[in-house]
């Protein structure tokens, strides 16, 4: 007869462990003081909304825009977006139609599709040059 173990884990609670290393080992690195408030901010968002690591994840674009403020551009997301692809951290796209679009046309909803990376930071900050956008700093 076989017993089966008292505990056991979850793949949700194996996930959640997951995602808890890779955020402590990138709290570790020396460059992690250096990424701004928005940049931590949409990192901290993704690794939240991700059902897991390396496979693609999607918010709607009106979560993000809350999360990290209405006046988020598109630009300054790809700006951010681009810093966190250049730290190994997550690959991230803008699609769908803007809600004007959708207004007068009709189309998708617009949403961030993302992937989390399990490399997770291991990229050398200074390879960001003058890419990081320095506006970004504050927010």
């Amino acid at each position: 007869m076989y017993i089966y173990p008292i505990v056991t884990q979850t793949q949700q609670e194996k996930h959640m462990d997951e995602r808890v290393k890779l955020l402590r080992g990138i709290c570790g690195s020396q460059w992690f003081r250096s990424m701004s408030r928005g940049e931590l901010k949409l990192y901290l968002l993704l690794l939240v909304s991700t059902r897991r690591i390396g496979q693609e994840g999607q918010i709607p674009w009106e979560v993000v825009k809350r999360s990290l403020g209405a006046s988020l551009t598109n630009q300054r997301f790809e700006r951010l977006a681009e810093v966190l692809r250049q730290y190994g951290l997550a690959h991230l796209r803008l699609t769908g139609s803007s809600q004007r679009a959708r207004r007068q046309r009709g189309g998708p909803r617009r949403e961030v599709r993302f992937t989390i990376l399990r490399s997770g930071g291991t990229r050398d900050p200074t390879s960001r040059g003058s890419n990081h956008p320095a506006e970004s700093r504050d927010g």
